[in-house]
């Protein structure tokens, strides 16, 4: 009996030991990233899927946090906008964290920049969450990208595993916020009624910059149009 309870002791006891090792040995190879790395493990998808979850590329790329009043820089970083998370990939312990949203305030990813709104603002039309700055001057231009997860029936495969296909489809709003409110931009249009005395202006600067307020050069032609109504009101 005494001989079980001191093998018993000395199994915890090496338990104990490997477990501290093995978190000295995260803390050593974290280093001043260590508070950082301390998250949950992201949700996993297991499933074969077209399109992506993440806001752009899959590929994490360097960029900073600043996270619990603290800006950590060159991290690889990405962001799961199904769940509209923020994951941390800790290239030393080949390790992927997601960060405890509380704790962020803004961060980038490559040259983009994002910021975590925390609160519903005034008008009701911005939900907490985070989105892509576009434009902060005067007026600030933000960009939320949602991942609708979608599955349709294949009728030609329904006998068999690949009779669902399951997949991410973007969704891309833009709020243009502004001493007098909160407003949804869909279209060229929408700015020009928020700019009436300058309409004239910015269809001329529309023309000969060549913007298109398409889904693909959207942002740009946002960004462009807006730098031009600071620098002119």
């Amino acid at each position: 009996m005494k001989k079980s309870v001191l093998l018993l002791m000395m199994l915890l006891a090496s338990g104990l030991m490997s477990a501290q090792d093995d978190y000295k040995s995260f803390m050593d190879s974290a280093g001043e990233n260590s508070a950082l790395f301390k998250g949950y493990t992201p949700t996993l998808y297991r499933f074969v899927h077209t399109g992506t979850y993440y806001a752009y590329e899959k590929s994490y790329l360097d960029g900073d946090v600043l996270y619990n009043g603290k800006r950590y820089r060159g991290v690889k970083l990405n962001l799961n906008s199904h769940l509209d998370e923020l994951i941390a990939w800790d290239v030393k312990n080949n390790r992927f964290v997601q960060l405890n949203k509380s704790y962020v305030d803004t961060f980038t990813i490559g040259t983009r920049r994002f910021i975590n709104i925390k609160e519903r603002d005034k008008s009701g039309m911005i939900d907490p969450g985070y989105y892509q700055l576009l434009y902060d001057n005067s007026v600030s231009v933000y960009k939320k990208i949602v991942k609708v997860y979608s599955e349709t029936v294949n009728q030609e495969y329904m006998a068999s595993n690949r009779g669902v296909i399951k997949k991410f489809i973007s969704s891309v709003k833009y709020y243009l916020v502004n001493q007098d409110g909160t407003y949804l931009i869909k279209r060229k249009r929408d700015i020009l009624d928020l700019y009436p005395e300058m309409e004239k202006e910015i269809r001329k600067h529309i023309r000969v910059n060549e913007l298109n307020f398409k889904e693909e050069t959207m942002d740009e032609a946002m960004v462009s149009v807006m730098s031009f109504i600071n620098k002119h009101e």
